[in-house]
């Protein structure tokens, strides 16, 4: 197994991997699926988007199979540069100062086209134009404190994806103000990109994971990929469920990026309240591609037990949820190891 941390402190690593959804397990998302002993693995992790990144390919050629994880690498990278709303200088930086962005990137006008999709199909559940209530809730973290009711309303009033505008290659926000954030679906299809560069270079049997999001591509050599998922129980201790992954799975839970040491207002907003929802620990969800993973995990943590409802509709879908108190759901297809 070849591994490499790229431009972090141990520390560094172990803060960031400490937070993902999903636990890892040898520096990866795996539970119980390492290489048999007629294959080897080659891995590599970096941080990419704040996150940390892994990337694994099970072969028998890790000198090629090392060659494709740098160029899946390379692909996901540059699309730092148009994601990223900590560079200033990157396309969704340049859209939120200026509320507009002509011949945007072809992976911005298709990651905006599905999060206003998927807008649409949650009732706004998920909804990327929440940005302004994020940044309030972050600017009032690094002083200890909460926003007002009163300013977390008027925030709210920028809230609207119904006010994103996509004509061609230009895109324009409604609203003096409003801005976006895309970590709920972007990391996802940044995972997708890498995969897609791991096939294209002939590999059948790999997995990508960055920050908790994961796709895996065919088996271990030996076995199904099996991925433990954090259980946050009643108590807010840390258990593991272990599921079983063929294609893609993003969690969002309570307790990342939090904002109150109880977990009750965290990173994951209702759009609708400027608050955080009060029915869930976490939803992971499992589908074709990461990013619909991720986006869709984002809005069920939202809409809460009663967004299984619409997941069962969804074909290729399935979902876990696991409540404040503990509770564990699942819908029918979601298969725990």
């Amino acid at each position: 197994m070849t591994q490499s941390v790229q431009g972090l402190t141990r520390r560094q690593f172990l803060r960031i991997t400490a937070s993902a959804g999903v636990l890892l397990a040898g520096g990866f998302g795996l539970a119980n699926g390492l290489p048999g002993p007629r294959t080897e693995s080659a891995q590599e992790t970096r941080l990419l988007l704040g996150s940390v990144a892994n990337l694994t390919i099970i072969s028998d050629d890790p000198q090629r199979a090392r060659i494709a994880i740098s160029a899946a690498f390379d692909r996901m990278a540059a699309l730092e540069d148009v994601f990223s709303r900590h560079r200033a200088n990157s396309q969704l930086s340049q859209l939120n100062a200026s509320g507009h962005l002509n011949n945007a990137h072809p992976a911005l006008l298709d990651v905006l086209a599905r999060a206003l999709d998927y807008s649409q199909l949650t009732g706004g559940a998920f909804d990327v134009t929440i940005e302004p209530v994020h940044r309030l809730y972050r600017e009032h973290a690094h002083t200890g404190t909460l926003p007002s009711e009163e300013a977390v309303h008027a925030a709210r009033q920028l809230v609207d994806y119904r006010q994103v505008r996509i004509d061609g290659s230009s895109i324009r926000l409604g609203k003096q103000g409003m801005a976006l954030t895309l970590d709920g679906i972007a990391k996802g299809y940044i995972v997708d990109q890498g995969v897609a560069t791991l096939a294209e270079h002939g590999f059948g049997n790999a997995l990508v994971e960055l920050g908790g999001d994961l796709h895996t591509l065919g088996d271990t050599g030996q076995r199904p990929w099996q991925v433990a998922i954090r259980q946050p129980d009643a108590a807010r201790q840390s258990r593991r469920l272990v599921a079983q992954v063929n294609g893609a799975l993003a969690t969002s839970g309570d307790y990342l990026n939090t904002f109150t040491a109880d977990r009750r207002l965290h990173h994951i907003l209702d759009p609708h309240s400027g608050i955080s929802p009060r029915e869930l620990a976490s939803a992971s969800v499992l589908a074709p591609t990461t990013a619909d993973a991720d986006a869709l995990s984002t809005a069920l943590l939202v809409m809460g037990h009663a967004g299984l409802t619409l997941i069962q509709r969804l074909p290729g879908i399935e979902a876990l949820v696991i409540g404040k108190d503990g509770s564990i759901q699942q819908t029918r297809g979601f298969q725990l190891v």
